[in-house]
């Protein structure tokens, strides 16, 4: 359900073949606006993220860790008999969490990402539709509940982005969202940011980006997850668990370099500000911006009925 302008790109990155056989399948139009080059690049280096990189196995601890840090005080089953959107499901980590609870669970996600979460996702009520966030492809007030997980952040205009999906909500659902944000944040989290390098990860074509990814993994591994591996068996954990990233010390060395390429290969990063968010949720009720450990911000709101 891409818009016309993404749906030629996609097909020439992800399928030829199918453009080859079938060139009628993109129709451009006067009124076609032109593809953003941000946009663009975003499609191509997250659908390699999510499906080329994907961790092999469902790693559900993980993705419950993460949600935990995400979104405070809101377990998966808070949306139990619910409909839910999920703006930016990538390979579904989360979705496949909250749609074991959900009535109907939706993942939208611009990449093919949505392709391995409709593989994984066994839930019977879940389903992933590909489109753009700004654009979405569902009616108004279609959901009970709208959630979206370090992806905002990721858009040309984050503020934009969520009015376009918020609209998607009922009167009295909740919207819950987690972004970046450097304000008030650790200093390992703002490190691990590598924003001094995104200038020139910018520029590199996705192998050279993995390069990097690969040779900031192994700096890692050599001088904080080797040493945090060695302290834990020495019967120190305590000592380890002060090292700066040292819940990644025993993660697979392919999960490793993906969240590194992560870090360096978004073509656009936003740090909102706690006043930013605040704007956004200026008409909703009953609104909370949580500081999540330290690690970015957690805003929630409920839409408030029109008058």
């Amino acid at each position: 359900m891409l818009p016309p302008d993404l749906l030629g790109p996609f097909l020439r990155e992800a399928y030829p073949s199918v453009l080859e056989r079938w060139p009628e399948l993109v129709v451009f139009t006067e009124n076609t606006p032109d593809p953003e080059r941000d946009v663009i690049d975003t499609l191509t280096a997250y659908s390699f993220q999510h499906v080329d990189m994907a961790d092999s196995v469902a790693l559900r601890d993980d993705w419950l860790a993460t949600w935990n840090r995400f979104q405070p005080n809101l377990p998966p089953e808070s949306f139990s008999g619910r409909t839910v959107l999920e703006v930016g499901s990538g390979e579904g980590r989360h979705a496949c969490l909250v749609g074991e609870h959900a009535s109907l669970m939706v993942g939208l996600d611009l990449s093919r990402g949505v392709e391995l979460a409709f593989q994984r996702d066994l839930n019977p009520n879940s389903y992933y539709v590909q489109g753009d966030l700004r654009r979405p492809p569902f009616k108004a007030h279609s959901f009970d509940a709208l959630y979206s997980n370090g992806v905002l952040h990721h858009t040309p205009d984050p503020a934009l982005s969520f009015r376009s999906v918020t609209g998607l909500v009922n009167s009295g659902g909740g919207v819950y969202v987690w972004v970046y944000g450097l304000a008030e944040m650790s200093w390992s989290y703002r490190m691990s940011h590598l924003a001094f390098l995104r200038p020139l990860t910018n520029r590199l074509p996705q192998s050279g980006q993995v390069g990097v990814a690969t040779g900031l993994t192994v700096a890692l591994e050599l001088g904080l997850w080797g040493p945090t591996r060695i302290l834990r068996r020495a019967g120190l954990e305590q000592i380890a668990e002060k090292i700066p990233y040292a819940d990644a010390a025993d993660k697979d060395w392919q999960y490793k370099i993906r969240r590194m390429f992560d870090r360096i290969n978004p073509p656009v990063t936003h740090y909102i500000s706690k006043d930013e968010l605040s704007e956004w949720f200026h008409n909703f009720d009953n609104t909370e911006i949580i500081n999540a450990y330290g690690q970015g911000w957690s805003a929630r709101g409920q839409v408030r009925a029109s008058s």
